[in-house]
């Protein structure tokens, strides 16, 4: 075989590693045997697209963009010198890093347009298949036991991981269903499917981060309209969305009781998340090592004098139930400060950009970035992870953060055709011809 064709093949391949690196990161259920292998070729296969994507002084140059989210990473691994537990810390940074390298070269290699299609191939594949595995392998694709026992699982190792792809699913398919004449009614009928399997899931917290997600959706439409037009637009929409809070305010032990099916402590959360402050509070600036307070002694009161006992008792490692305090016991007020610092910069960035060229990759971001937040109140699977939430994540602010300095850099030289410039370069081509 000529090089031109084995480079070409390659090429071809490389779309293909990228969806199985993003549907392995998602958390799909594998025997351990199989995780084993899984993450040991993980690392060279990572490293085999990037060097045969000949991209890699771009990602060098991309990492940098975000300083904030570079000294998180860099934090994470040097923590190892003060972790409560050292040799689980030097392990689980390698695959944190390793998260975090692939949604670099995700947002350098791809684009944020090719990454909105290449994701909606993941989820909406997941949800069929997930959907058979609930009708022909129950015993796998649906939980058969603990609390929720009948509850969707699907290809997902846990019913609340699977209700967040599900609802992740659902919005990256109704927004291409709404822009997309071709292939309409296979991304509407994969989309009811991810509907019905988020509600199978019995995951209501993922509903409800869902439903104040599409609350937004009329304000791409905002976005496109005359200025006049776009003020009266937004004074309504401010004027219902008062209203709305103040009716949940008012209600909120119904919402949270008869519709979520939770108590006022969030199913025991609420004091598990008391023990875990007082816990961070103990290791206040740099934390207890990243993922080194729930393999340590330090975690023992928690596991044992709260529902966490169950987990315990199986073996499974428990964590805070919410994203920022999880993040605050691994690496402190330090590590939360750093996140906390990208996340704004990039909903401001996103924002921006979406003001300026309203294009549905930027507002599939802000819709996204908005969704993570809200399960976040009450998971932890998504901040500074190791899986493909996190890619997703490092991704947006590396491809937001060289959007924004692009257009910055176009402002000062007075480029006329910069939006149009701005538009293609969000979505270029997802497989582009190495020079």
């Amino acid at each position: 075989m000529k090089l031109k064709d084995l480079l070409l093949l390659i090429q071809k391949l490389e779309p293909w590693l990228a969806g199985l690196f993003f549907a392995y990161f998602l958390g799909i259920a594998l025997p351990p045997q199989a995780v084993s292998i899984a993450n040991l070729i993980s690392y060279p296969i990572l490293a085999f697209l990037i060097l045969v994507s000949g991209c890699w002084k771009k990602i060098l140059f991309a990492m940098t963009r975000d300083i904030p989210l570079l000294l998180l990473h860099v934090m994470a691994l040097v923590s190892v010198f003060w972790s409560m537990a050292p040799e689980v810390t030097g392990d689980e940074t390698k695959a944190f890093i390793r998260a975090g390298v692939f949604g670099v070269y995700i947002a350098v290699r791809f684009g944020l347009g090719g990454e909105m299609r290449l994701l909606a191939k993941v989820l909406g594949i997941a949800a069929v298949l997930s959907l058979i595995a609930g009708v022909a392998f129950p015993t796998y694709g649906i939980q058969t036991d603990g609390e929720f026992i009948g509850a969707w699982k699907g290809i997902f190792g846990f019913k609340n991981l699977f209700a967040a792809q599900m609802t992740s699913a659902i919005l990256l398919l109704t927004l291409l269903g709404l822009q997309r004449s071709r292939w309409r009614w296979l991304i509407w009928s994969v989309c009811a499917i991810a509907v019905a399997l988020l509600l199978l899931s019995r995951g209501r917290t993922a509903l409800a981060a869902l439903l104040i997600t599409m609350y937004l959706f009329p304000l791409y439409s905002i976005l496109k309209q005359d200025y006049r037009l776009r003020v009266a637009s937004t004074a309504i929409v401010l004027a219902v969305s008062l209203g709305v809070a103040l009716s949940i305010f008012l209600n909120l032990q119904f919402i949270v009781v008869d519709v979520l099916g939770k108590n006022l402590e969030f199913n025991g959360r609420l004091p598990i998340w008391n023990m875990v402050l007082e816990k961070g509070l103990e290791h206040f600036w740099l934390g207890h090592g990243y993922s080194g307070f729930w393999t340590s002694g330090a975690a023992y009161p928690i596991l044992t004098q709260t529902w966490a006992v169950n987990s315990f008792r199986a073996g499974v490692r428990f964590n805070a139930h919410n994203g920022f305090l999880e993040l605050f016991l691994q690496l402190g007020i330090v590590g939360l400060t750093l996140y906390l610092i990208s996340l704004c910069t990039l909903f401001f960035r996103a924002f921006y950009l979406l003001l300026r060229l309203k294009t549905v990759e930027l507002f599939w971001v802000f819709q996204s970035l908005i969704l993570a937040a809200c399960i976040n109140s009450a998971d932890s699977f998504s901040v500074a992870s190791a899986g493909g939430e996190w890619s997703i994540f490092v991704s947006f602010a590396i491809a937001i953060a060289l959007q924004y300095r692009r257009l910055k850099i176009d402002d000062r030289l007075g480029s006329p055709s910069s939006d149009f410039d701005q538009n293609a370069a969000l979505s270029p081509n997802p497989y582009p011809q190495r020079s």
